[in-house]
């Protein structure tokens, strides 16, 4: 008998020592969904994860990718300030990105990480809907680019555009869905920007010209393979159709390149498809 007691005991108890050591339970989570948490990772400059195996996707901003210049600076900097350590988390109106992650500002104490980045020239403004700390960022990126830091030296991104991501693989047979094939492109300038006479080449060399549109500092736009109907106004990103009659990325490897008016290559990004992590 006390042998069954003891085991009840243990099974009462496991639950509450489980939330003890993970810093995390449903009920918690439901009573305090901003936190605080511990973080158990840091995946690079912009992204972590925490004890319970959730990622979190800093909001409003954007870090420079794997194999980019001072990716690892983003990463290091931003694992110094967060890394094994307790953060609260402040919401957006989107919770979640198309991967799961949770979007957030992400706090140490009373310090928000998101514009620690940006004064540190590690991380650009990255505005997918309107964001309520939008004035601040955008100083504090203009405070950085001023002093030429980080990815604001010489050896970081020209601008005015930049592109921040790839999707080559489209969901399902590429043929039959070419509009799941789409580049990401910023505005990272100071200013908003006539998008008129700007080119995007795949790795083939096709080319397309965007027509005349004014991209919002931090805002995006993105170019889609397939047919459609240009958006470029009264909408918080841009969207355009390249109107290919056939799939133009390379599911497994290719490069987006990125020309201004004058035919300066400002920006190239290389897409190699991985696992999510």
């Amino acid at each position: 008998m006390k042998d069954k007691r003891t085991v009840v005991f243990l099974l009462f108890l496991l639950p509450a020592l489980l939330g003890h050591f993970l810093l995390i339970s449903p009920v918690a989570f439901a009573q305090d969904p901003g936190g605080p948490f511990r973080v158990k990772r840091v995946v690079d400059g912009d992204t972590i994860v925490l004890v319970d195996g959730r990622h979190v996707r800093y909001l409003g901003i954007n870090t420079p990718e794997h194999d980019e210049p001072f990716w690892k600076e983003a990463r290091d900097y931003n694992a110094q300030k967060v890394g094994g350590k307790m953060v609260s988390l402040e919401f957006g109106d989107v919770l979640e990105d198309k991967y799961g992650r949770i979007l957030a500002y992400v706090f140490v104490g009373k310090e928000m990480v998101n514009a620690e980045l940006l004064q540190a020239g590690l991380a650009h403004l990255f505005v997918l809907e309107p964001i309520q700390y939008y004035d601040s960022f955008r100083r504090s990126q203009e405070e950085a680019r001023a002093k030429g830091l980080g990815i604001w030296g010489k050896n970081g991104s020209p601008g005015p555009l930049k592109i921040t991501s790839l999707h080559a693989d489209a969901q399902g047979d590429d043929r039959q869905n070419l509009n799941g094939e789409y580049v990401r492109i910023c505005n990272i300038y100071p200013r908003d920007v006539d998008l008129n006479g700007f080119s995007l080449f795949d790795g083939e060399g096709h080319r397309y010209i965007f027509p005349k549109a004014f991209l919002r500092a931090g805002y995006t736009a993105l170019l889609f393979t397939g047919a459609g109907r240009n958006m470029v106004e009264g909408v918080d990103q841009l969207f355009f159709y390249w109107g290919s009659a056939y799939p133009l990325w390379n599911n497994k490897e290719d490069k987006a390149s990125l020309r201004d008016p004058q035919g300066e290559l400002i920006d190239t990004f290389v897409y190699r498809k991985k696992a999510f992590n």
